[in-house]
């Protein structure tokens, strides 16, 4: 089985780039996959010199169930970061949508092509279920990996893929993270994290905030409750990142 390659990240859903900037900026190599043509558009101009040199790939793909297919992709013109494979994803909020061909991929795909990452981060509306059981069903694992918080579903099959330590982050608070100084992946970079950025990852987040899934997935439930019983005290959406105890042990 290939090793992981620790200066590859794979971020699924580039949408506007934030993410995949910062990572760049950070030293690693990074391969993108997006299927919303603007946002493609977008990150060529903004990061050409990083295509130029071969550190950022794009992968103007969808995330799908299977590998070189064309399906309907719906393009949420008001909020393009909503854009998704799922119609009823694309359109919330009452949004319209357009509907456009894509192309897809897949995870084992992707490990094909460019490797095993050390890091994924999965922001793929509406699709972070199908990474996580691909993630499942593929016996190559990332050290890290971050999906959105959509159910707990999602966390227990990160559970059986081997992943035995969660830390949930709320990413409405990210805007008041700062990096650690001295970086502890990669080299350090002064980002101001917005709305539309992931934040912070792997060894870069709070050591004492790893827990176990069983934590991890009352923190969730409680959050919910809150959210059905006082929306405004239950403040943003989360994101599941997960590693392994084997993982948080290693100080290279």
């Amino acid at each position: 089985m290939p090793g992981i390659e620790r200066a590859l990240i794979f971020d699924l859903g580039m949408h506007l780039g934030l993410d995949t900037e910062f990572y760049l900026q950070k030293g690693f190599r990074v391969v993108a996959v997006e299927a919303a043509p603007w946002m493609i558009e977008n990150a060529k101009k903004c990061l050409q010199q990083y295509l130029a040199t071969g550190q950022l790939v794009i992968v103007d793909r969808a995330f799908w169930s299977a590998d070189e297919t064309e399906i309907p992709f719906y393009l949420n013109n008001d909020k393009q970061d909503w854009s998704s494979a799922f119609r009823s994803w694309a359109e919330k909020g009452g949004h319209r949508v357009q509907e456009v061909k894509v192309r897809t991929t897949t995870l084992s795909r992707l490990f094909e092509q460019y490797g095993v990452p050390y890091y994924i981060k999965c922001d793929i509306e509406g699709a972070d279920e199908l990474f996580v059981h691909q993630l499942l069903a593929d016996q190559r694992r990332p050290s890290y990996v971050s999906v959105e918080a959509i159910s707990l579903e999602a966390l227990a099959v990160l559970y059986v893929a081997g992943y035995d330590r969660v830390q949930i982050v709320n990413q409405a608070l990210n805007v008041l993270v700062q990096p650690p100084d001295p970086a502890r992946e990669g080299r350090l970079v002064p980002v101001k994290f917005n709305g539309h950025m992931s934040g912070l990852f792997g060894r870069e987040l709070k050591h004492e905030a790893w827990v176990s899934f069983t934590q991890a997935a009352n923190m969730y439930l409680d959050f919910h409750d809150l959210k059905r019983r006082e929306d405004s005290l239950a403040h943003g959406w989360l994101d599941f990142h997960v590693t392994t105890t084997t993982s948080l042990s290693e100080t290279s």
